[in-house]
């Protein structure tokens, strides 16, 4: 791992989820895996065991990391939202980052939180198939190389901001509606995509809600699709559409507050890899030229120019120009040169500099001295680049023996460009406040439910009834428990008739409903 990630991953504290955390990571997958068995890809039945999830219990991280090394893969715990460049460089790396979070009860449906269900019960089963991880390391890597906007930044830390407050548990209405507000009113702006924006775009389509087979005869593979009970099923409705996967899908936003109104459809997993290719053919990494330093220099990002030859040249690129066969480039910030991707020794500029690149007679350079030379550059201090009479830049400044932009390409080619970062200290998930309900929880459902018994279950159905009103999801599991054994049916027929109770009081906020009919009731 470049040691700039190091400062993402963190330490499962697998012994601090709660019998609640475990009672509904099993509530949704249980049920999904009963409805996916059948509609999602066939890696998926396999996948979830050969990458070290059980439906019984929250997985251990570690254990995932082991599994998934046997299909060249590994995975690594991080703390909620990352930014999108280190989650990209993560999967082109062929690691798989796993937020330890686990939503709360409230939120059961639905989190727009990056958590465990989402990441390790939608995005780990499907890579086995060797196709499909071979297509997640390639989006992971022109994600890296694509460049941004500064909009797609604001969007993704409103977007962050939102996640974090929905989480909070002392978060005020107010709060959360200015976080749905900035967010909303960020999405309303809608200005043409960046590079960044149409990778993401492509990446929501295929490994968030991807669909594989035909619009008329296809299976599930998309994690967002994996990890929901809402989507898993809603996708299937007719009115959302289903088209076929081409290029074109990047010029379709999405909203991820809402389910999708329409799903696009890939052949087979290797077709994944051509709309990719599709997809980025006109991007600056792909095509160099006058109009991929454009690109980097509108997105004010960290930006590798490279040349004919093996040159590059590393740094937030300000303005590019050209003056003749020759061209001028100013970088702001640290920057750095690289020969064959690799760092050159003692090439670096810790405030910026201009760059000549070629000797075209229309630009030169006024200085006292050479300042040193490395291998095609020529480093000068306190110097001018003229044109003609006119001043062009001042300050650090550099000729280099290069022609040809080859591809620019955000990011540092080589990754010891960024500064190394220490491992966090910090251990995920944070202690829960203590409840009574754990020791109930675990009266009913403690051993996957092996060790109910009629006595136990009897008592936490009288505290349930006099103490804990609004209580949905215990009650579920001990309709399940009392039916599993067939034990009071009087006290299930009350059960049922209390959960579409709450189904109402909830507003449908709660997937009582689909649980309820898991269980074989209808809901009413």
């Amino acid at each position: 791992m470049p040691p700039h990630l190091r400062r993402f991953v963190v330490e499962q504290d697998w012994d601090a989820y709660t019998p609640v955390d475990h009672a509904v990571w099993r509530f949704v997958l249980m049920q999904l895996y009963g409805r996916l068995v059948e509609s999602a890809h066939p890696a998926y039945a396999r996948g979830l065991s050969a990458t070290g999830m059980a439906i019984e219990r929250i997985p251990r991280i570690a254990e995932m990391d082991a599994r998934l090394r046997d299909f060249g893969w590994g995975a690594v715990c991080v703390d909620g939202f990352i930014p999108p460049r280190a989650f990209q460089e993560f999967q082109a790396l062929g690691i798989l980052p796993i937020a330890a979070d686990i939503r709360r009860v409230e939120h059961l449906a639905y989190t727009p939180a990056p958590d465990i269900i989402h990441e390790a019960g939608g995005h780990a089963p499907i890579l086995p198939d060797p196709r499909y991880a071979r297509f997640l390391r390639e989006i992971g890597d022109y994600g890296m190389r694509a460049f941004g906007s500064r909009h797609d930044a604001e969007l993704y830390e409103a977007i962050r901001r939102l996640s974090i407050v929905k989480e909070q548990r002392d978060a005020s209405a107010d709060e959360v509606r200015e976080a749905e507000e900035a967010l909303a009113g960020l999405v309303a702006e809608d200005p043409p995509p960046s590079e960044a924006a149409e990778l993401a775009r492509l990446y929501w389509w295929t490994v968030e809600y991807g669909l594989v087979g035909t619009p008329a005869d296809y299976k599930l593979y998309g994690a967002g699709l994996l990890s929901s009970l809402g989507e898993s099923h809603f996708c299937h409705d007719p009115q959302v559409r289903k088209l076929p996967l081409t290029a074109d899908c990047v010029q379709v936003g999405y909203d991820i507050t809402r389910p999708q109104p329409q799903l696009f459809v890939v052949r087979d997993f290797d077709a994944l890899s051509e709309v990719l290719e599709a997809t980025c053919a006109g991007f600056a990494f792909k095509t160099g030229g006058t109009g991929a330093l454009e690109t980097a220099c509108a997105s004010g990002e960290v930006a590798t120019v490279s040349f004919e030859g093996g040159l590059s040249l590393i740094g937030r690129l300000e303005h590019a120009q050209r003056v003749g066969a020759g061209l001028l480039l100013r970088f702001e910030g640290a920057c750095a040169a690289a020969v064959d991707a690799v760092l050159a020794d003692g090439i670096r500029w810790p405030d910026g500099v201009a760059l000549v690149v070629g000797r075209d007679p229309g630009l030169s350079i006024e200085a006292a001295a050479t300042a040193s030379t490395g291998p095609r550059i020529e480093r000068f201090d306190d110097a001018r680049v003229l044109r003609g009479e006119t001043e062009l830049a001042r300050g650090s400044v550099a000729r280099v023996d290069a022609s040809g932009v080859m591809s620019v390409m955000r990011g540092a080619i080589d990754p010891r460009f960024w500064p190394p970062a220490r491992w966090p200290a910090e251990r995920v998930p944070g202690a829960a406040p203590d409840s009574a309900m754990y020791g109930l929880y675990e009266r009913v459902i403690g051993d996957g439910g092996r060790a109910a018994c009629a006595h136990d279950l009897g008592a936490v159905g009288d505290i349930l009834n006099a103490e804990h009103p609004h209580e949905w999801l215990l009650r579920f599991y001990l309709l399940q428990a009392l039916q599993r054994l067939e034990l009071e049916p009087e006290r299930r027929r009350q059960l049922v008739s209390q959960l579409g109770a709450l189904e109402t009081h909830y507003g449908g906020r709660c997937p009582i409903a689909t649980g309820l009919r898991y269980l074989g009731h209808e809901p009413g």
